[in-house]
């Protein structure tokens, strides 16, 4: 029977659907589940600890969920796929006002534009997709990936710009890091995520008016 790391990394606040999702989890009989709700700071500081975790105890997947970002349907199904990442996506607020009908949610699935080096979002969204980078709210990882030295070393840890500005945030980061030492990325669009997040409701009205405009 595998067995699977399920981590929620948090300061000390899970949302309820998170802490549902992994009562449900933990009745899965297909594999040897554990749950560890990690707190160390800062954030990268946290991944690695449970990278550490992950390999010294001999888990074959890992499977990392954000304290807001619940999965739909059941993550543990994409055990069997055994792919190397796999990302579930999720919906991301994203309105700067730039221009008119522009979408200001997107799905956390990318592909990388060398020219501009930069990352858009990855099309079609239906099932799964090998992609360049996801976000990792909901990520399944195999072990494998750890079991590369050069994966062991700051996987999460974020590329800055020279004056010390972040260039590319951990997620991204972490998906060039593997896709440079030979992993493939997956996003599933079959298990999307659910996304709790802070938001103004005078900001949400203007990006969708801004839509019909």
């Amino acid at each position: 029977m595998e067995s699977i790391l399920i981590t929620v990394p948090n300061l000390h606040w899970i949302h309820q659907h998170v802490v549902h999702k992994l009562l449900l989890l933990q009745l899965d009989g297909r594999y040897k589940i554990t749950i560890k709700l990690p707190s160390h700071k800062p954030y990268e500081n946290n991944l690695h600890h449970i990278v550490n975790d992950f390999v010294k105890e001999g888990y074959d997947f890992w499977l990392n969920i954000d304290a807001d970002n619940p999965s739909i349907k059941n993550p543990l199904d994409l055990v069997e796929l055994d792919k190397d990442i796999i990302g579930l996506p999720t919906p991301i607020w994203h309105y700067k006002k730039v221009k008119r009908r522009e979408r200001p949610v997107y799905w956390n699935g990318y592909d990388y534009v060398k020219k501009d080096d930069a990352y858009i979002e990855h099309l079609p969204r239906e099932g799964l997709q090998e992609v360049d980078a996801v976000g990792t709210g909901c990520v399944l990882i195999s072990r494998r990936v750890f079991e590369n030295s050069n994966m062991r070393k700051a996987p999460f840890e974020r590329k800055l710009n020279e004056d010390g500005t972040v260039n590319k945030g951990n997620d991204i980061s972490f998906c060039e890091r593997a896709r440079d030492n030979g992993f493939k990325i997956y996003c599933h669009y079959g298990y999307q995520c659910d996304h709790f997040s802070e938001l103004s409701l005078i900001e949400t009205v203007n990006a969708f008016r801004n839509l019909y405009e």
